[in-house]
Order: C-alpha cells, then structure tokens, then sequence
C-alpha cells in the first residue's frame, strides 16, 4: 500500500523536480498518507523506503509533533539498512529533541556506523554529527570520541568529511 501511494504521488516525475510544498499538501491532506510514507520509511523496500524518508528529512520542522510518536521507531530502524537509507534516517532524527532512551539507543548505532569504516562516508559524517551533539549533554564520553576519531576511523573518508568531521569536534565546548 504505501510503495503505490509514492508511486501514484510521484507521478512518473523526477524526484527532484518535486517541490517540498507540494510533498507537504500530499502528506497532510490525508492523515493515511502520512502514515504510510513514515512506516514506508522504517521497512526495507528496496529503491522506495530510503527515498520515503528522503522525503520526509524535506518537508519535517524540527521537533515536527506529526512524527515524534515514530522517532524511538525510527532510531531502532537504522541498522540493516542500506547506507543512503541509513543516513536518511539520521537526517530525520537529527531534528528531534530525543530523551534519554532515544539518545542511548541512537548513540550506540551511531557509534557502530562510525566504527563501519567500509560505510559511505556521507552516512558516517551523520552519525559522528551525532555523536558529537549527544557528547555535549554526557562529557563522559568524550575520550571515546577522541580514540573514534583517531587515524583508523578516518582513513576512509573523503578529504572534506574528515575535515569538516574533525573541525567540529574541535569545536565541540567539551574538548
């Protein structure tokens, strides 16, 4: 139900020529739509669940109340999935407010796609912004963050990403 509800929206158009306010009417125009494209999201359709989630990192506010209730259903989602759909879900919960729980859980996938040092390096660049931004409420993991950003952990990843990786967390108020 939700692979044909994106299909029958996209319309046979380039997904990018699909402006965010129109993603926006189609998913609150109808409360199902909304849904399906979030549970499309979560699963594992190929070529379709990581494109669900792209859409919803577009059009979501952050801390957006249509999808807070899913978020600990997301976080949980993440691991097996393919690396782009992988980073697209830490797209979406990057704009969330998480508790406690939500934190612990996405810190240990995070650290686990970070220490993937064959992953994508753009789905890595996400997980490590996370990791840093939960390091700001729990300064006790801040010597576990230096040794993952050692020369192991970095080796594979594009000039820029590690640049840009190792810049913020030099910049992070706890080293």
């Amino acid at each position: 139900m939700s692979i044909q509800v994106l299909k029958n929206f996209k319309n046979n158009r380039c997904w990018s020529s699909i402006d965010s306010e129109e993603v926006n009417v189609f998913l609150n125009s109808d409360q199902s739509n909304f849904k399906n494209i979030v549970a499309l999201a979560i699963n594992n359709e190929k070529d379709y669940s990581w494109r669900a989630a792209w859409l919803l990192t577009r059009i979501l506010n952050k801390d957006d109340k249509r999808l807070s209730s899913f978020i600990l259903k997301i976080i949980k989602s993440i691991p097996g999935k393919e690396s782009g759909h992988q980073r697209e879900l830490l797209k979406i919960v990057s704009k969330f407010k998480l508790s406690k729980k939500q934190e612990g859980y996405l810190l240990d996938i995070c650290i686990n796609l970070w220490e993937d040092i064959n992953l994508k390096s753009g789905t890595r660049y996400y997980a490590m912004l996370l990791i840093l931004n939960i390091s700001q409420r729990y300064p006790d993991i801040r010597n576990e963050i230096d040794y993952l950003l050692g020369d192991y952990y970095t080796k594979t990843l594009s000039p820029g990403i590690k640049c840009n990786i190792l810049k913020k967390a030099n910049k992070n108020p706890l080293k």
